[in-house]
């Protein structure tokens, strides 16, 4: 159906485009200046032991350092950054480690607090097989290792806030997944006596996605909900 001159002429009226207005400036993108998005993908070597879990680069040279892969959005431009150990024997639940991950990217240094570690998905019983197909998780205990044919797919969850700035500014939920593939040992009960033996498990290839998505402030869906109620009032006025 076209409109006519009259019926644009009733649509593009002022409450329409105030409406309109307030609905295009404050879309959740725009929440807070010091929020980001996009997905940021890292990669290095792991030691893992009762001690704790400790990085290096891809090479094994330097700790606390991560290789860059694909960074999108506001982790564009991702060439590197920082991260720090979890010290002490591995747990989940909630944590505050304020910068435990720092990348470095065209927009700047973006800061990862982590808040929480999630629990394993796997069950106590599946580490007592080896057999193709087990999921294991420890009693208490934040890893997913999964048996294949190649190896022992180990997998951790991490959970908490991304930003620039300083994180009361602004800042957007974020969760990391960590991933490695053990070929030797290359079974789940080598792993767990890898682990827990001296020196842990040692130099291990590691890869991981952090994942950033914004959300609207408060304010925010209080003015997107009065532009809407202004678009419904509109719309009865046209209609009658």
């Amino acid at each position: 159906m076209k409109l006519s001159s009259l019926t644009i002429g009733k649509v593009l009226s002022p409450s329409f485009l105030l409406a309109a207005g307030l609905m295009s400036a404050f879309l959740p993108t725009n929440a807070s200046a010091n929020a980001v998005s996009g997905v940021a993908n890292i990669g290095g070597t792991v030691d893992v032991s009762t001690s704790g879990i400790f990085f290096f680069n891809t090479l094994d040279t330097t700790a606390n350092i991560f290789d860059a892969g694909v960074g999108t959005n506001s982790y564009a431009g991702l060439s590197g950054g920082t991260i720090q150990n979890l010290l002490g024997p591995p747990t989940v639940g909630p944590v505050s480690l304020t910068d435990f991950i720092t990348f470095n990217a065209t927009i700047g240094s973006i800061f990862f607090d982590l808040q929480s570690i999630s629990a394993g998905t796997g069950t106590v019983a599946g580490c007592g097989s080896n057999a193709i197909g087990s999921v294991c998780t420890p009693a208490g205990s934040p890893f997913t290792l999964t048996q294949t044919d190649a190896g022992v797919s180990i997998t951790l969850t991490l959970h908490g806030i991304a930003y620039t700035g300083t994180a009361v500014s602004g800042a957007s939920p974020t969760g990391g997944l960590f991933t490695a593939q053990v070929t030797v040992p290359g079974t789940i009960s080598g792993v767990l006596a890898q682990v827990v033996a001296p020196g842990g498990l040692q130099d291990q290839t590691y890869s991981a996605t952090f994942t950033s998505v914004p959300v609207p402030e408060p304010a925010t869906f209080g003015l997107i909900g009065a532009a809407l109620l202004g678009l419904g009032v509109l719309r009865r006025r046209v209609r009658s």
